[in-house]
């Protein structure tokens, strides 16, 4: 039945695409009013979605009748790996990714290596300085879009549905959901996982059906896909830390004014900030939330999964760009 419902929601999805007019970006900004579409898979509260409900609500206050929003939220154009595709054919102008930014350069696995950051306000200051520079000439280069902001989705936990988390070997066999990036796959491959590459709209069933053992997303999307509410273990295992990108078709960016780009930035870095707010006074809250709801909570020893983490960032380095990975190792003081 749930099949059917995906297949549904797709063939609807497809219909309101292509019922859609969608401008070329150079049609973008008419008699100096900046028309831009702004799209996200997640619903009210996710902080994909708080970050682009803030960035176009600080807009549209700022640039007032200046700029007119379409928006687009829960999954109305499709997953967040469609919505990538639409907007590098720039049919949707502004988009916070996950995850799945890895898709369109490469050099975002970085951010699929274990523990390379101590803490949420040391990768705060690495992506509000060299290290988000670095990151946005490179998927400037390499896909044509220009980086708004870093916003946070934050630390990954693990859940699941057999056995408490405590050290890598507590991963063999369990059937666990990432997101489709190549490198995340490897990690949890290489410590013993089954790892499950699937759609987030399709993880709740998935996990209340036994298709999957558990998975590792933020506590906050736990929270708001209600997941937590299939699983019977979480380990706040702090893996590897997820940044949100909001990004921007580089030609629909450049057709902006100078001040009109200028109201953008700061509408973003408002977004930014809102994720990090919400990501302080989320966990602590969620952990108990969780308890409160019968899942079991535990910390795991965290120097047995920083040991087997060594050959992950190893491996994953292979497939970052030679020059850029030595830079970002001198950022954060890797060597």
């Amino acid at each position: 039945m749930w099949k059917k419902s995906m297949l549904k929601r797709k063939l609807l999805t497809y219909a309101l695409i292509s019922s859609l007019s969608f401008p070329m970006a150079s049609t973008l900004v008419i008699a100096d009013v900046a028309k831009l579409r702004l799209a996200v898979e997640t619903t009210s509260g996710d902080p994909l979605n708080v970050m682009l409900t803030s960035f176009r609500d600080a807009l549209q206050a700022s640039a007032e009748e200046r700029v007119e929003l379409e928006f687009f939220e829960g999954g109305a154009l499709g997953s967040e790996s469609d919505l990538i595709q639409l907007l590098r054919a720039e049919q949707v102008q502004v988009l916070p990714i996950g995850s799945d930014i890895v898709e369109l350069d490469s050099n975002f696995a970085l951010f699929d290596m274990p523990f390379i950051f101590a803490d949420k306000q040391t990768a705060r200051d690495a992506l509000d300085g060299e290290l988000g520079d670095l990151l946005a000439d490179s998927l400037r280069d390499k896909s044509g879009l220009e980086v708004l902001a870093f916003g946070e989705l934050g630390f990954r936990v693990i859940s699941n549905n057999r056995r408490p988390i405590n050290t890598p070997e507590d991963l063999s066999g369990l059937k666990l959901r990432t997101p489709g990036s190549a490198t995340r796959i490897l990690a949890f491959e290489m410590l013993g996982a089954a790892p499950t590459p699937m759609s987030l709209g399709e993880v709740y069933i998935a996990l209340r059906q036994g298709v999957l053992d558990g998975q590792e997303n933020p506590l906050s999307v736990l929270e708001e896909f209600s997941l937590y509410e299939v699983q019977d273990y979480v380990s706040l295992t702090n893996h590897v830390y997820t940044p949100i990108t909001l990004a921007m078709s580089a030609n629909s960016y450049a057709s902006l004014s100078p001040e009109m780009q200028e109201r953008v930035i700061s509408a973003a870095q408002e977004g930014a900030n809102k994720t990090r707010q919400l990501s302080d006074t989320s966990d602590a809250e969620l952990v108990e939330v969780f308890n409160n709801a019968g899942v079991a909570v535990n910390q795991p020893d965290l120097a047995s999964f920083q040991a087997a983490s060594v050959p992950i960032r190893d491996a994953i380095s292979e497939r970052l760009n030679e020059a850029f990975w030595e830079q970002a190792q001198n950022i954060l003081e890797l060597r």
